[in-house]
């Protein structure tokens, strides 16, 4: 248990809030006969179906082990918001959610994330939990032949031929870094339906569905620190070093910067750290140079 206080202040909080006659069920009244506000214990076991005292133990922190398993039907019943959700997983195990508990977070992202996209010259989109491309910049169209953007970007890289081509070093460069992606999300997302599809192809196809059944050292997603070959259509061959954010409040989701070396691999450089050391230079006012912010070369 890491904040057993914590835990059951919220839960009765939430309790409180919940009308029992909206789910069948009298309100109790205390022993000076005033009615009771919301949910009771009681009440609580009623409709999850548990032994006696069983949910007291629960909130009061008290059972040896606290699951997501025992929480889902609880949240689900108080109408826990996805943030009450986190944050009640939080404090009856020490970690967050390994899913979401409304399976349709994380397929909408809020509309000011597209001005982030207009404000650099770097490569960049955002995807939803599935991949799917929710909004690209302009910069991002040049590094596809034709300009031709992919609407999922994890079923591009996994399992379209061209970009086989252009990540360079596919098989050894970029498919152990992505096989391990989408196993992680659809354990964390078992009802979503895109994800389920592209694990079903991806599991066909031989060299990825190889390297998916293939233990491997997990690598959750993308890091800054390296960079790994690309064939940009406009500007040739260079070197891509992949920037992820996740938006908050999209599950899953990604604010992904691509950016782009053209030459020599960059040289690892040292992490920053605080205190910074003043405010960085604005992007020229001209706007972006044709391909993007492509440096070198």
């Amino acid at each position: 248990m890491r904040n057993r206080q914590a835990l059951q202040t919220l839960l009765a909080r939430a309790r409180a809030r919940v009308d029992p006659a909206e789910l069948g069920l009298a309100p109790r009244a205390d022993p000076r006969g005033r009615k009771v506000t919301g949910l009771t214990h009681e009440h609580m076991t009623r409709l999850l179906g548990w032994p006696d005292h069983k949910y007291g133990y629960l909130e009061r922190g008290k059972l040896a082990r606290i699951g997501t398993d025992l929480l889902a039907p609880i949240a689900r019943i108080l109408h826990l918001d996805d943030h009450e959700w986190e944050a009640v997983v939080f404090y009856a195990t020490g970690l967050p959610p390994a899913y979401p508990l409304d399976p349709r977070l994380g397929t909408a992202v809020p509309r000011p994330w597209e001005r982030v996209l207009r404000a650099t010259c770097e490569m960049a989109y955002v995807n939803d939990v599935a991949w799917d491309l929710v909004a690209y910049n302009e910069p991002l169209t040049r590094m596809f032949p034709r300009r031709e953007v992919p609407g999922n970007t994890m079923r591009w890289m996994l399992l379209h031929p061209q970009a086989r081509t252009t990540l360079v070093d596919w098989r050894n460069s970029w498919l152990p870094l992505l096989v391990p992606q989408l196993r992680a999300a659809v354990a964390a997302n078992p009802h979503n339906r895109t994800l389920a599809l592209l694990q079903a192809d991806a599991r066909r196809d031989p060299l990825v569905g190889a390297a998916y059944e293939t233990p491997t050292t997990e690598y959750m997603g993308p890091r800054a620190e390296g960079s790994r070959p690309l064939l940009h259509a406009e500007l040739g061959l260079g070197w891509a070093t992949l920037c992820a954010a996740g938006p908050i409040g999209v599950p899953g989701g990604r604010l992904m910067f691509v950016l782009f070396d053209r030459g020599e691999r960059p040289l690892p450089q040292p992490p920053l750290a605080a205190p910074a050391a003043g405010p960085l230079p604005r992007p020229p006012a001209a706007g972006c140079p044709p391909g993007g912010c492509a440096s070198g070369g």
